[in-house]
């Protein structure tokens, strides 16, 4: 370009520029004041509501996995209905979230449960579940709605004839006998970690374990406090040829199982556990004068 034209060429591009400067500078203005998408989920009837939550919702069905065999006082089934610890806080999360309730209980083990909620086959797991480090690769553990000391059932004369008059408290620490655990549950994982030096024997279920040990086949069973001291409770003729012992610086929190891609309904479930921690009867309510 010659510099008669450069010169007329210069107003020219200057007022280009000047033209399409603010038209550039309104359109940058008006992407940055644009909001960015929201995470939540615009539900049937008008709410915004996480995912995970709306998922629910929209189905209008709460799915909760559960072990298919009793365990009482946290799950049982008698005619039909289903009651129960564990029932109870099922209802209650379920009603709070304004839909139904289902117990899928296809699950032959406890910790199939567990797989079924991290594989998201079910929303929930709700099953007398202890907390333990395998099952924390796989789901997300609400806070404990209940926690429980761990306890062992022992066979008098076995346990007497390996260890004779030593002391009670030195045996347990040296345990090395054969230790009964039910399969496939968090209990198989405490004994190990507890008595490393224990054989264990894994038992299908509750009762195939405590006739185990009234026939001598283990020195003893391992399992919570509660279910353990329930055997002589319910036959305390077994007192003669049983004992038990429980740990008090060895306890299993009882947790509800979440997905781990589910943290909004981890959340929501902490809150209705809250809850229901701290709450009085009706008629029972502290005023402040």
């Amino acid at each position: 370009m010659n510099a008669r034209l450069a010169r007329l060429a210069s107003p020219v591009l200057l007022a280009m520029g000047l033209m399409s400067a603010p038209a550039t500078s309104a359109a940058a203005t008006a992407s940055a004041a644009l909001p960015p998408a929201s995470p939540l989920v615009r539900t049937a009837d008008g709410r915004l509501l996480a995912p995970d939550i709306a998922r629910i919702v929209e189905r209008g069905e709460l799915v909760i996995a559960m072990y298919q065999v009793d365990s009482p006082p946290f799950y049982a089934q008698k005619d039909g209905v289903m009651s129960g610890i564990d029932i109870e806080l099922a209802q209650a999360i379920a009603g709070e979230l304004g839909v139904k309730l289902r117990f899928d209980r296809s699950s032959s083990s406890v910790d199939a449960v567990v797989e079924m909620v991290g594989n998201g086959q079910a929303d929930l797991g709700i099953s007398r579940l202890g907390r333990t480090l395998r099952r924390s690769q796989m789901v997300l553990f609400s806070t404990p709605y209940l926690v429980l000391g761990h306890a062992m059932l022992i066979h008098r004369v076995r346990f007497s004839e390996r260890y004779g008059k030593q002391p009670l408290k030195e045996a347990m620490r040296n345990f090395e006998g054969p230790l009964g655990v039910m399969a496939n549950t968090s209990w198989v994982e405490f004994a190990r970690r507890d008595f490393p030096a224990a054989r264990l024997q894994p038992y299908p279920t509750w009762q195939a374990l405590v006739d185990a040990v009234r026939r001598g086949e283990v020195l003893a069973a391992y399992r919570d406090e509660l279910a353990v001291r329930e055997v002589l409770e319910q036959d305390p003729r077994l007192a003669l040829s049983l004992r038990t012992v429980t740990f008090t610086d060895a306890q299993t929190a009882l947790s509800v199982m979440v997905g781990v891609r589910d943290g909004t309904l981890l959340a929501f479930v902490n809150e209705v556990i809250a809850s229901r921690a701290g709450r009085r009867p009706p008629g029972d309510r502290r005023i402040k004068p």
